[in-house]
């Protein structure tokens, strides 16, 4: 390596050097100094001779033109042939000549750099001395045989190489404070060297016939061409190391036995690995264990050159157990003659993105179900309503005591459950009729606790734990009883042997930094915990589909955890679960919080039972339903305690009846063809302001209770319902 080359590197030559500092500038002039001493002191009394001038005259236009054939090697370093003139020159040449050679070496430098003149002084200084330093070594060892041409040019190298960069370290120390190591490194020693041993080869050539020296440039060029070469795939090669190393993507390089040869810290990052523990890794350790078979196969046709890359979702193990999802694409690499040589794979983790995409496949089934769900519970209800209100009617005229009244009274309770369970559907489904206040959770939990003991059995300890500070909420508390009741009772069946179960209440933040699954804000949390078997992986992605169950077939109808989950949807929240087989599991329900406290909603108080007005067949009533069913027996109800009755099966029906007809109360189901309930009274009142209206439904409609409050004038009259239910609320209306 040359001085420039060097001085380049450790930022010797940099234009923002302006001054040095006084101990370096004494030293560069003590070099200056020495290095005219020495040339004084070599050239008196010596007088070149003709085989010497001609030697000088061919090696001149060389040692010029070296430096034109700079070779870089990147971070400023570079290198170029002139050392082996001047070793050359120290082994044919008298010292005069030889410092007319360092000349001619640095005149090109100076042109092309133009560096401070203390700069051009040190290093013209630095080139005397060690190419005098080599002569002085040449002289004393002597040239007198092959052997000991050989060796004094050999050593005349390495002193020149010692030299040189001794002189620079100084300087740079004292002028920068650069430690030694910085120049005296194995790689520039070892290349300066190397360099300044080829001038042992043109010595010779110039000893032996100085005429041949200008067929070495034509070898010269070709050299140069090919370092140049080596020092451009270098550098290739060095970039290629930065990207792979610096790249966000996760990277690796794979021989064809499909060890590791290479990782890039991304790579490091996911899987928790260094590149030192991939490589101790057997071949395909890195692969998860249900995905090595498939990940096997393709990185097979991959090595046998069957195809040139592929595509595929991989899954990985980190080195603490944890799976992690991939998109990785693979590529094979050949070598010169096109045989596979090894494979290079970046990989993306996309994990999280596969988590939410499971999240929402699971959010879009649940949906489907529930619209399904809430479908057919809305139809049941009407024959429900139907069934129930046809027993009522043969119940009356039924004696007791006699099997028909027992029959009856079987058909009735089964109507009871039946509408139980339509309950629980509009439940998941989200559908159905909510009345929510303010209140605070511990209370329900307080009210719940002492049912729950009992309920759950003497080997089963229960605790709460509320917090004293809790933050009201707005929901139905009837709906949060049935939350609470079927989380214990869902605990109390995974512990079949006894164990720990806990009630906890708290106020939380969701932050945004969370996966998304929650929306921020502030909320209230109930977390019911058990000890029990635990829910595996598999079994987690189901348990909130209705109907679903791991009981058996007589021990549980799957609604339970549905239930929960859409009255906790239907109430503007969330539930979260976590569970570990062997361990136990725990469901946590978020509920916002009110922050603006204002008064509690108090419900009406219950409506006494009303005599039938004596006017009230004065009253007309028009009854929309599509049920052919349950408008017949809401008509006979109704005119069974005095009103008159309109009935229309459809919206369109009920305007033109409307038209023709005085109407005070529209009772009306919400859900109907063309035009539903909602629609139908916001026509009628508009010719008749003073018009009652009560809707029916067993489904609750969006807009409709959607905040516990109707507008004034207004019913809600939920199905199934019963007689007294009926006539009660159009009463209520009325009065």
């Amino acid at each position: 390596m040359s001085v420039p080359a060097v001085a380049e590197r450790s930022g010797w030559q940099s234009k923002r050097v302006g001054r040095l500092p006084r101990r370096a500038a004494a030293y560069a002039a003590a070099a200056g100094l020495a290095a005219l001493a020495a040339t004084v002191a070599s050239v008196v009394g010596t007088a070149p001779t003709r085989s010497e001038w001609t030697a000088f005259a061919l090696l001149l236009p060389l040692a010029a033109l070296a430096p034109r054939f700079r070779v870089p090697l990147g971070q400023n370093q570079a290198f170029h042939t002139g050392p082996a003139f001047l070793v050359a020159g120290a082994l044919v040449l008298p010292p005069a000549l030889l410092v007319g050679l360092v000349v001619a070496l640095q005149l090109p430098v100076w042109s092309r750099d133009r560096a401070l003149w203390y700069i051009q002084a040190f290093n013209l200084s630095n080139y005397a001395l060690s190419a005098l330093g080599a002569w002085a070594v040449v002289a004393a060892v002597g040239t007198d045989s092959d052997v000991s041409f050989a060796l004094a040019g050999l050593l005349a190298a390495a002193s020149f190489a010692a030299v040189n960069h001794a002189l620079l370290a100084i300087m740079l120390r004292l002028g920068h404070g650069h430690p030694f190591r910085a120049t005296f490194s194995a790689t520039g020693l070892g290349i300066d060297f190397v360099l300044a041993g080829l001038g042992v080869a043109v010595g010779a050539f110039a000893e032996f016939n100085p005429w041949l020296l200008p067929a070495l440039l034509a070898p010269l060029v070709l050299g140069h061409r090919s370092l140049s070469t080596v020092a451009q795939l270098r550098e290739s090669e060095k970039r290629f190391r930065t990207m792979f190393e610096s790249a966000p993507t996760a990277m690796m390089l794979l021989g064809v036995d499909g060890s590791v040869m290479a990782v890039n810290r991304s790579l490091e990052a996911l899987l928790g690995y260094t590149e030192e523990e991939f490589r101790g890794l057997p071949p395909g350790d890195h692969v998860h264990p249900d995905d090595r078979a498939n990940s096997a196969g393709v990185f097979a046709e991959l090595v046998r050159g069957d195809r040139d890359s592929y595509r595929r979702e991989a899954l990985f193990v980190t080195k603490e157990g944890r799976t992690v999802i991939t998109h990785l694409a693979a590529a094979l690499v050949r070598d010169a003659d096109g045989k596979p040589n090894y494979v290079i794979g970046m990989a993306e983790d996309v994990t999280e993105q596969k988590q939410l995409e499971e999240q929402l496949r699971q959010s879009q089934k649940l949906e489907a179900i529930g619209r399904l769900a809430g479908g057919v519970a809305h139809d049941f209800n009407n024959m429900l309503t139907a069934i129930g209100g046809y027993t009522t009617f043969a119940l009356e005229h039924a004696d007791e005591g006699t099997p028909l009244r027992s029959d009856l009274d079987e058909i009735s309770k089964a109507t009871d459950r039946a509408a139980l369970l339509t309950r629980q559907l509009l439940a998941f489904s989200r559908k159905q009729v909510l009345k929510p206040e303010l209140l605070n959770l511990n209370g329900i939990v307080v009210e719940l606790e002492s049912m729950l003991r009992p309920l759950i059995g003497e080997d089963i300890v229960l605790t709460t734990k509320l917090d004293p500070a809790l933050g009201p909420i707005e929901a139905d508390p009837g709906q949060l009883h049935q939350v609470v009741l079927n989380l214990v009772v869902n605990a109390r069946d995974a512990m079949p042997t006894g164990g720990a179960l806990s009630i906890e209440t708290a106020n939380a933040d969701v932050l945004d930094e969370g996966d998304g699954s929650i929306a921020p804000g502030r909320y209230v949390t109930l977390t019911v915990r058990d000890a029990g078997a635990g829910i595996d992986e598999q079994t987690l992605l189901q348990i909130f589909e209705p109907f679903f169950t791991t009981k058996d077939i007589d021990k549980g109808t799957g609604l339970g955890l549905a239930t929960v989950y859409g009255i906790v949807k239907q109430s503007g929240g969330y539930v979260a679960v976590e569970s570990e087989v062997g361990v136990g599991s725990e469901f946590m329900i978020y509920l916002r919080r009110v922050d603006d406290v204002q008064q509690p909603r108090t419900e009406a108080a219950p409506m006494p039972a009303l005599d039938v007005p004596k006017d009230a067949g004065a009253k007309t009533v028009l009854v929309v339903e599509d049920e052919d069913v349950v408008r017949g027996l809401v008509q006979q109800v109704l005119e069974g305690v005095g009103f008159q009755v309109l009935v229309a099966q459809d919206g369109a029906e009920a305007l033109g009846l409307a038209q023709s007809r005085h109407v005070d109360v529209l009772l009306t189901d919400l859900r109907m063809p063309n035009l539903g309930g909602r629609d139908l009274a916001t026509r009628l009142r508009a010719s008749h302001p003073a018009l009652k209206v009560v809707y029916m439904s067993g489904y609750a409609d969006s807009g409709i209770l959607s905040d516990g409050v109707l507008p004034p004038g207004t019913a809600f009259l939920e199905k199934p319902f019963t007689f007294t239910e009926l006539t009660e609320t159009v009463q209520g209306l009325m009065s």
